[in-house]
């Protein structure tokens, strides 16, 4: 099983988007999809489940504390892909230790291809045990200087914190290709910054700025290679494959 963590100190990065998404795919490919929601938001719960309180006595935090994973998952409505939810009781976990999770897994092998985690935009010992777990890290960012200083951050924290700044990288979000090739134009010079400072780090695709995403979640409409999907489509593939999901979805 192949773990993957979508993670970001800040907010609005669209990682809840791409991890569902990212699930979405490999499920329709024909992969078996763990997702692990960390995040007391509860994004990708409400997505996968009809009833959140489905999530009341099976969950995350029930999970760490009892240290019984297998046991807190329960299928979503998506085919392919089970959950485990998110809980506000999560907030109570912050002083667990920081390889809980990875302790966890290793001690209970899951029969599954993929664990996805989506996380809190924070950093706390909840957000350590994602990355501790992780085989990928992906932190999705937009050109601003929020984003920039918050990855910026975060690769200094995975670096001091965790063995794991080989296995993180920065993934370009709500991306619109150049206008012009004008290095001066404002666009530009923060791509430029971000190439410069993160070089090897981010991820060889980029996820198109697009209202399919919020569609998508927020509709349940299909994403597949037609026409006026295809960029959004061949981003959500491309990223998959990337981690690990080499068969082809239809549409998802």
């Amino acid at each position: 099983m192949k773990t993957i963590t979508f993670s970001s100190i800040k907010g609005g990065t669209g990682k809840s988007s791409i991890c569902i998404l990212t699930a979405n795919y490999a499920a329709s490919a024909g992969y078996r999809v763990l997702v692990a929601d960390l995040d007391i938001q509860n994004s990708a719960t409400s997505y996968y489940l009809d009833e959140v309180g489905q999530s009341e006595r099976k969950n995350m935090a029930s999970a760490l504390q009892n240290e019984h994973l297998a046991e807190n998952i329960v299928p979503s409505n998506y085919p392919g892909v089970d959950i485990v939810a998110s809980s506000f009781n999560l907030v109570k976990l912050r002083s667990l230790g920081e390889k809980t999770l990875s302790k966890m897994l290793k001690a209970t092998p899951l029969a599954y291809d993929f664990l996805l985690i989506d996380t809190a935009p924070t950093y706390d010992n909840l957000v350590l045990n994602a990355l501790n777990a992780a085989d990928l890290i992906l932190t999705p960012v937009a050109f601003s200087q929020f984003d920039y200083k918050g990855a910026t951050f975060y690769r200094d924290q995975i670096t001091v914190e965790t063995e794991k700044l080989s296995a993180w990288r920065v993934l370009f979000n709500f991306y619109k290709p150049a206008k012009t090739d004008n290095p001066d134009a404002f666009r530009n010079q923060w791509e430029t910054l971000f190439r410069d400072t993160f070089g090897q780090t981010i991820a060889p695709m980029t996820i198109p700025d697009s209202t399919l995403v919020r569609r998508s979640i927020d509709t349940g409409e299909k994403i597949s290679n037609a026409a006026e999907k295809v960029r959004l489509y061949s981003a959500v593939e491309a990223l998959a494959d990337y981690c690990g999901a080499a068969k082809k979805a239809g549409r998802f």
